[in-house]
């Protein structure tokens, strides 16, 4: 499975690093990808919207990830300090999940493995987009 990570800080990426190089390859880019327009091939993409989440227009982030790699791409979102309206807009606009940062590991391991679970099943399953 290839995880494709779009974040600016290098502490989010080891963290994910550690999580998911064992089972899966791992691709990080900062945000200018999103203005380049060149996605590479993935399954499953984690976008950081940070602490700045204000800052960064989440509707456009999510639409232009879906628009370049599909609709049906899941997306886990990592929020901190997130309002409950942000977390909301986020998931409206085709987020699959979110996780809140914190110093509990585990849950974003496990949000990560549900996030996989979703681009596998999906794959399976694509052939049934159009029906």
């Amino acid at each position: 499975m290839r995880i494709l990570l779009i974040s600016e800080r290098k502490e989010v990426y080891e963290t994910t690093k550690r999580i998911v190089t064992r089972k899966h390859s791992l691709i990080w880019y900062p945000y200018n990808i999103l203005n380049e327009g060149m996605f590479p091939e993935t399954d499953v993409v984690i976008v950081d919207f940070g602490k700045h989440i204000d800052d960064i227009d989440s509707f456009k982030v999510i639409i232009k990830i879906k628009g370049k790699l599909g609709h049906m791409i899941p997306i886990l979102a990592l929020i901190e300090k997130g309002s409950p309206q942000d977390i909301f807009t986020i998931l409206r606009f085709g987020a699959y999940d979110y996780w809140e940062y914190s110093p509990n590991i585990s849950e974003y391991c496990k949000k990560i493995d549900e996030l996989i679970l979703w681009g596998w099943y999906l794959e399976r399953h694509k052939d049934c987009e159009d029906i």
